[in-house]
């Protein structure tokens, strides 16, 4: 077969540079340890947690730090640690819009409860009040959807209960055997 009669030949052409692997590969390596840590750190200020574990946990990030830095020679952007920790870039779950509103009240109580915890650590009165308000703002949805709900359960009529029916009498065991 000459040149001219073969298939073509199909190739796939992936155009990914060794800076952009690179890349994707450092932000990999230093989204986990970055999470673990600032999960070990509300874990504490809430009281439980591991203490013990900071210095290692801490070191980790450091070391996924440098890393980034040697593999890029740049640090790690503001927009990638805080899509890596915050609650807010989180996926919504919800299949309605009232499943919706709860999730999102729910998050805004525990952003709320974040800010009066971390305020509470600097003794900030002024930002403890605004996350204790926006603790409540959530609050009060979720107090409104459970109120609905209640109402809703109360609207439904009650199924009426079932007249007991004549009770016929079994047949003799005796009369079926033929005896």
């Amino acid at each position: 077969m000459s040149e001219d009669q073969k298939p073509p030949h199909i190739r796939l052409a992936v155009e990914n540079d060794q800076r952009e692997l690179n890349r994707r590969t450092a932000e990999i390596d230093l989204r986990w340890p970055l999470k673990t840590l600032a999960a070990n750190f509300i874990r504490i200020v809430r009281g439980a947690g591991s203490p013990a574990e900071l210095g290692r946990q801490c070191a980790e990030v450091v070391q996924a730090y440098r890393n980034y830095h040697a593999a890029l020679g740049e640090w790690p952007s503001s927009y990638l640690i805080s899509e890596t920790l915050s609650l807010r870039h989180r996926e919504n779950h919800a299949t309605s819009d009232r499943a919706w509103e709860w999730e999102e009240a729910m998050r805004q109580m525990v952003a709320g409860g974040l800010q009066v915890a971390a305020s509470q650590l600097l003794k900030q009165n002024t930002q403890q009040r605004a996350g204790e308000s926006e603790m409540f703002d959530g609050l009060r949805v979720i107090e409104k959807q459970r109120s609905e709900n209640a109402a809703a359960r109360m609207q439904k009529p009650k199924p009426k209960p079932r007249k007991p029916g004549k009770r016929r009498p079994k047949p003799d065991d005796s009369t079926d055997r033929g005896s």
